[in-house]
């Protein structure tokens, strides 16, 4: 009986009740639409065979929107192409049975050579051959009226209703240091690159209906589950580094390299007199400044950049404040810490200020603590 009912009730994939709404009315106006146009162009003998098709399209495109058969080349080529196929069969093979099989066969090995597969399309395909005389009589103009216009029509309905769920999921967004220092995804890096999730792909031997970069997007999601539940309760303030090693904005650049090299960071906030964050500074920061100088080595730049200028005027940054990055981002220190991991790996930064109550910078996270910690925590 658990198992019976799990057919029913266990669907991981499921949308939202609003999507659920949003795509129905999307299908009704869609349909309607196609209706209206296949009855005034085919007839009505021919009329419940296009719409048909096209009410299988539907519910792919609405219900299965991440699908590699909903894609819009797979929704456009595999009818289209099908069509012509369709047309052909009809034309040259008089044996009405034959034709059948051969047209939508033949469709199933066109749209898979040319990576188009949309189930539909065999429909199209077998319209083409048993839509009767008003169909026949269309000849190849059956790919453009009424397959193509429908196709057209339902594409333009079905880009409208996505558009408004992609606006209805668009998250806040956060602007913020990118450090380029270290891989942008360590705390969610896979032992596996898109190639070898690909190949591992191919050696199952029959289609997936999921695309790689799906695929790479739910186990980085389910990653992110992990952690949030390996870290549990845990809150920015339990996990955060004191005391915070900092830089004032008129600080030098010399100054704020010997604080990196004495306590081994590559990030350093900037901060004003209150204590409240303007910035930060990274290690990549003052490397990328100076390779814009002379040197045969990296250590040779970096001297010609912290060295000071000899006059009260330079053309060159001499403090922290002209080469830190103002875009940044802080965390409160009751924000759960699991939070600041998805942050640090999805933003592709190494260091996460952490403030009170009122603004003032208590603590660090470093992306390299934070992933030490959950390697020790994930179980063997």
């Amino acid at each position: 009986m658990q198992n019976l009912k799990r057919y029913f009730t266990d669907n991981p994939s499921r949308q939202s009740q609003g999507e659920m709404a949003l795509s129905s009315l999307g299908a009704i106006i869609g349909i309607g639409l196609v209706a209206w146009v296949s009855h005034h162009l085919v007839g009505a003998a021919a009329f419940p065979y296009i719409v048909a098709s096209m009410g299988a399209a539907a519910v792919l495109l609405y219900a299965a929107p991440h699908s590699p058969l909903t894609s819009p080349w797979a929704f456009v080529g595999g009818h289209l192409i099908s069509a012509i196929i369709g047309v052909s069969c009809a034309q040259w093979i008089p044996d009405l049975y034959l034709a059948s099989g051969l047209a939508v066969g033949l469709a199933i090995f066109a749209m898979h050579q040319l990576n188009c597969l949309h189930p539909p399309g065999g429909a199209a395909a077998l319209v083409a051959v048993i839509g009767g005389e008003q169909i026949h009589a269309l000849g190849y103009l059956y790919v453009v009226v009424p397959v193509g216009l429908n196709v057209l029509i339902l594409g333009l309905v079905v880009w409208l209703t996505r558009a408004l769920l992609a606006h209805r999921r668009k998250a806040r967004t956060f602007v913020i240091d990118h450090d380029v220092s270290e891989p942008w995804a360590a705390l969610h890096a896979s032992a596996f690159s898109h190639a070898d999730l690909k190949q591992a792909v191919q050696q199952i031997d029959s289609y997936i209906d999921v695309s790689i970069d799906d695929l790479h997007d739910i186990y980085r999601r389910a990653t992110a589950i992990a952690h949030k539940r390996t870290l549990g309760d845990l809150l920015c303030r339990d996990l955060m580094m004191q005391p915070v090693v900092a830089v004032e904005f008129g600080d030098s650049l010399i100054d704020a390299w010997s604080l990196m090299q004495q306590h081994r960071i590559k990030s350093l906030p900037v901060i004003n007199r209150a204590r409240r964050v303007s910035g930060i500074l990274t290690l990549s920061d003052l490397q990328m400044e100076a390779a814009k100088y002379a040197g045969a080595t990296l250590a040779e730049r970096l001297k010609l950049l912290l060295t000071p200028a000899a006059g009260l005027s330079s053309d060159k940054p001499e403090v922290a404040g002209q080469l830190m990055r103002a875009a940044v981002i802080c965390l409160p220190e009751e924000a759960p810490a699991s939070q600041a991991v998805s942050i640090l790996s999805e933003q592709g930064i190494s260091h996460l200020p952490i403030v009170d109550d009122e603004q003032r910078i208590s603590g660090m996270l470093s992306r390299s603590d934070l992933a030490r910690l959950l390697t020790q925590a994930s179980p063997e």
